[in-house]
């Protein structure tokens, strides 16, 4: 973490000399917590959301907090796999290493650790706490039972806009920072009108769904449909799955495999039409146990030779399995994908073999491609133009506008007996040994 701290702080003073900058926002991953004492020190390592604990730490999580249908409930978090949800990360902190918990007298999450280092500012924010943590009960605007019980509040800073300005570091701005996905989101809350999902795409594909009310239902506990908070503090009814972690490993098995870079393939429609037509390949799901619709699926190639056939084939296929896992999860948060605005940003909006095989398989679907090249980046920019300027983000909205432009993809006719076929059998495969 040290390392992380000081590359930060020397990017920093090379954007400062070399470009004139004059205010920064930090944006990090969720799901990170720091804990600090008194003088800000870590009074242990932050720990990697990856890290899995045992199934006796989950046990005795729900069993003195309550169970996951009815945190669900309160908080719109889902039991997720590894350590991603906070709370329950904090519980094992708390008996795992409970000296070291006990000198803990501050605990922030890691944009607001990064900005905390920049400036001596300290705050908390909505946008990390509302992260699939269970820190944050939705039903009552406020810290939840697992929060108070786990003794957080105490040790969090006030609340605090992700826009507000928490210092300065050498002259320049610091903004408090946000949670990356909601990075994304807002440009879009600011520019867009009328009823959308953006699809944060990267490590992850989270599609967020925003002006809805706080609705949570018992099907969706374990389908990793989610209430995320964004900037403004309401809540944003969200899916998602380990996209880009899947679509990594697949990559590097497919050039290892031909001996050739797959990102290098285009779309190809004959080759499109034919997977779905004869059913020869599946990259099934989930290579992450316990994330996205299809949690307890076990991760692998499905071949009937097609995949097998050449780089091309192969490419295809893993891209067919991204876009069916997107179809599903659009499906679990919206109730359906017919007439549906679909804008793409990020890692994945680059990906035409995606883009396009998604808008065949969901021809009532409206695929957008973000022009913009990292929505991520330009909400954190907002924000530090609003810390330096004190401003608020609504304020950004002529000069934001423009900047997000968007393309319509479009699918190849295909017979809908035929994706019909493909998706009753990948949800078949995902199911069998469950």
């Amino acid at each position: 973490m040290e390392a992380v701290e000081r590359w930060v702080l020397s990017r920093l003073r090379e954007g400062r000399e070399r470009y004139g900058v004059r205010a920064v926002a930090v944006t990090t991953f969720g799901a990170t917590l720091a804990l600090l004492d008194r003088e800000g020190r870590l009074v242990m390592p932050v720990v990697s959301y990856n890290h899995e604990v045992g199934p006796e730490v989950r046990r005795g999580f729900y069993e003195e907090f309550g169970s996951p249908e009815g945190l669900y409930a309160r908080t719109g978090t889902p039991p997720l796999g590894q350590l991603l949800n906070a709370g329950l990360q904090l519980y094992w902190l708390s008996r795992e290493y409970p000296e070291r918990y006990s000198r803990a007298e501050l605990i922030l999450f890691l944009p607001q650790l990064l900005s905390y280092r920049l400036s001596r500012g300290l705050a908390t924010e909505i946008t990390s706490v509302g992260c699939h943590t269970y820190l944050y009960d939705l039903t009552r605007s406020d810290w939840s039972d697992v929060a108070v019980g786990l003794g957080v509040p105490e040790r969090a800073p006030g609340f605090m806009d992700a826009w507000g300005r928490l210092g300065c570091c050498d002259g320049v701005a610091v903004a408090v920072g946000i949670h990356d996905s909601n990075a994304s989101l807002l440009p879009y809350l600011v520019a867009e009108r009328g009823d959308f999902v953006l699809a944060s795409t990267g490590t992850w594909c989270v599609f967020m769904w925003p002006g809805g009310a706080f609705s949570p239902s018992a099907d969706d506990v374990y389908k990793d449909v989610l209430y995320y908070i964004d900037a403004f503090g309401r809540p944003v009814r969200a899916s998602r799955f380990k996209c880009g972690f899947e679509f990594d490993h697949y990559v590097r098995l497919i050039r290892e495999r031909f001996g050739t870079d797959p990102l290098a393939v285009e779309f190809d429609e004959r080759v499109a039409v034919e997977l779905l037509r004869g059913r020869g390949a599946f990259v099934v799901p989930t290579l992450a146990p316990g994330t996205g619709q299809f949690p307890r699926s076990k991760g692998r190639v499905v071949d009937r030779g097609f995949f097998r056939r050449g780089v091309r084939e192969a490419y295809h296929a893993l891209n067919l399995s991204i876009a069916v896992q997107t179809y599903y999860a659009l499906k679990a948060l919206t109730g359906g994908v017919s007439g549906l605005r679909l804008v793409v940003q990020g890692g994945f909006a680059k990906n035409d073999v995606y883009l396009r095989l998604l808008a065949t398989i969901a021809p009532g679907l409206e695929v957008l491609r973000s022009k913009y090249p990292e929505a991520t980046s330009l909400g954190a920019a907002m924000l530090a133009k609003c810390a330096l300027e004190g401003c608020r983000p609504e304020d950004l909205r002529d000069c934001v506008a423009p900047l997000l432009g968007v393309e319509r993809v479009r699918g190849v006719p295909v017979d809908d007996a035929y994706v019909s076929e493909y998706l009753r059998e990948f949800e078949e495969l995902c199911s069998e040994g469950v």
